[in-house]
């Protein structure tokens, strides 16, 4: 692990001048191969792709709209999907159009929402994909009643 040097967010501004040193991995693929990923009461929202996504401004955008924090989001690869043990009702966020990938969620444990997406770097640039999710987050059920 390492220190992280550089503050992205206001959060990580105000835990710098608190004095409260963030670490980050160094091989974070060391931990992909984990057994038994076991999902906490307060999470509501697990993001899966292929890259940690929860620093990016338009995810931190959306988790702003879903009135979401940090603690209550869990970001993990399409690998990472078959270890997950849940048991509360969570919503999903797939971002990739990899069928195969894709195919690994048919069978969610306790899904609440399941919304899709193309990659972050394809939902970025385009408007009306945007448009499609935020639509369909508005017609889903609540995400913080589950």
């Amino acid at each position: 692990m390492q220190e992280t040097r550089q503050p992205y967010s206001r959060r990580d501004v105000l835990l710098q001048q608190m004095g409260i040193s963030q670490w980050q991995l160094v091989r974070p693929e060391a931990l992909k191969g984990a057994m038994n990923i076991t999902v906490a009461e307060p999470i509501r929202l697990i993001i899966i792709s292929q890259q940690n996504l929860l620093q990016q401004p338009v995810v931190q955008d959306v988790l702003r709209s879903l009135t979401l924090n940090s603690e209550q989001v869990l970001n993990i690869t399409f690998e990472q999907l078959a270890y997950l043990q849940v048991n509360h009702k969570v919503s999903y966020w797939l971002l990739s159009q990899n069928t195969s990938e894709n195919d690994r969620t048919l069978f969610l444990p306790q899904p609440l929402n399941v919304w899709q997406s193309g990659d972050l770097e394809e939902f970025k640039q385009h408007p009306q994909a945007k448009r499609q999710f935020w639509q369909t987050i508005q017609q889903s059920p609540s995400i913080n009643a589950a």
